[in-house]
Order: structure tokens, then C-alpha cells, then sequence
């Protein structure tokens, strides 16, 4: 099993154990470019997995209303170098949810996936690693797929 394989199980396995469970982001419904959510949309049907405009602050302000509203959000961010125009709505909004309602409300489950340091030849704008610019924020949690092979 590859990583992109490993996504697909667990975003299936989410959607499965979780009525609440959206996936969603640019070309999510079609398989996404990496084909890592290829099935999904055929499976749980498009209220679930759905695309969005291509807009990443949108994207991410859409996963924390609908983690605040009480779905699982899982969004994708197709490359890590893009997630920049989301910062603000991670760092300022999501991060800072629970600290600013007084420990009263946080942003649930929020899941934001971002594919970085992927593509060799797409220069300067799809092989950033820009994760070590959330590490340091108090209130998100940084996780990373790694391959043994």
C-alpha cells in the first residue's frame, strides 16, 4: 500500500464510522490530483465529498464553520505551498477557537490535508514543505504520513 492507498483507506474508513464526516476541497470529488480520494464521492455521495472553488482561506473557513457546527471537516489543500492564503484562518481562527470562547467551544473535528514536498519538477510552487510553520502554534496539531519502504 502507498500513501496516496493509505489516505484513500482512512478518509473510506472516516466516512464510513462518521454520518457527519465531509470531505471536500479542489478536484476532491473527481479523485484529487494525487488520486487520493478516487471512489469516495461514488460511495458517500456528493453532500459528502464535493469540490470547492479554488480558494484556500474559503476552504479552510469553510472546514472550521462546519467543525463548529458539528460535522467531522476534513479539507484538502492540494499542495503545501498553497495553504499560505490560509493562515491566517488556521493560525488566528482555528488555533485560537477554544482560548477565545473560554475553554466553551472549539473548532471539533477539523482535519485540513495538505500534500507538501510532493512533486520534484513543480518548482517553486508545489514541493514547499511549509509544515514547521504550524508546529509552533499552540491549539493546532501537526501530523505527517511517513512510507517504510
Amino acid at each position: 500500500m502507498n500513501l496516496c492507498q493509505a489516505v484513500n483507506s482512512a478518509l473510506h474508513i472516516a466516512l464510513a464510522a462518521d454520518e457527519s464526516a465531509l470531505v471536500f476541497g479542489e478536484d476532491v470529488a473527481f479523485g484529487g490530483v494525487f488520486r487520493c480520494s478516487v471512489g469516495l464521492k461514488d460511495k458517500f455521495g456528493e453532500e459528502r465529498v464535493f469540490n470547492t472553488p479554488l480558494c484556500e482561506q474559503g476552504i479552510v473557513g469553510f472546514a472550521i464553520g462546519a467543525a463548529v457546527g458539528g460535522s467531522t471537516a476534513i479539507a484538502e489543500v492540494q499542495f503545501g505551498d498553497y495553504i499560505f492564503p490560509a493562515y491566517d484562518q488556521l493560525v488566528n481562527e482555528a488555533a485560537k477557537y477554544r482560548y477565545r470562547s473560554g475553554d466553551m467551544f472549539n473548532c471539533g473535528a477539523l482535519t485540513v490535508r495538505a500534500t507538501y514536498g510532493a512533486v520534484g519538477h513543480g518548482g517553486l510552487y508545489h514541493s514547499q514543505s511549509p509544515e514547521a510553520n504550524f508546529t509552533h502554534t499552540p491549539g493546532l496539531k501537526v501530523s505527517f504520513l511517513v512510507s517504510v519502504s
